[in-house]
């Protein structure tokens, strides 16, 4: 059984400046963004990582740079952040206001925005999540200590993959640097924790 780290990268500049960023968005991290990852980093220092896996975008890559500095790491696409479409880009409170049917009392995303925003769907992006999760666990030597740096809405995808709950909005997004455990083989999935 392999286990994944899952952490969110840290506060990026279009998170300081509270603008939805999806797949087409890259900034870099703010400083804040670059002390939270090193906050993070020293937290897990001793868990012995043997494979490191980013999204490419910038936000995610620096964090994985700052938690594993000597090693290499593996960008992936798969590992993106969700495609919001023509909504990348926008102030997220313009959006609440705009599209108030798209989400819930915490200001969670639900299903279905794809139709005004031609953003990729729920399902869409499991499918590539799900392809990257069978494709590395054949690969890697079982019971492989991994950390993966991806984005608060590809986790939420992710944990649903895990759990089978079919409900985004169950979940609200990890924290900037927050970390989410979970172990993954073709005979079981499991969550350990989220956003610690």
């Amino acid at each position: 059984m392999t286990t994944f780290y899952l952490v969110r990268h840290g506060q990026s500049l279009a998170n300081a400046q509270h603008i939805l960023q999806g797949a087409m968005i890259d900034t870099p991290l703010s400083d804040n963004g670059k002390q939270q990852a090193q906050q993070t980093a020293a937290k897990l220092t001793k868990k012995g990582f043997e494979y490191v896996f980013s999204s490419p975008l910038q936000r995610a890559a620096q964090t994985a740079q700052i938690i594993a500095p000597t090693q290499s790491v593996t960008y992936d696409w798969r590992l993106r952040e969700f495609d919001y479409g023509q909504w990348d880009g926008q102030k997220i409170a313009e959006l609440w206001q705009k599209y108030p049917q798209f989400y819930d009392a915490q200001h969670n995303l639900l299903d279905g925005s794809q139709k005004y925003s031609h953003g990729e769907t729920h399902t869409q992006a499991k499918q590539r999540l799900l392809a990257f999760f069978e494709e590395v666990t054949t690969q890697l030597p079982k019971n492989a200590q991994v950390l993966l740096v991806s984005h608060g809405y590809t986790i939420k995808l992710i944990v649903d993959l895990v759990l089978g709950i079919n409900n985004l909005a169950a979940l609200n997004e990890p924290t900037n640097a927050g970390v989410t455990k979970i172990n993954w083989s073709f005979q079981a999935r499991t969550l350990k924790y989220f956003n610690r």
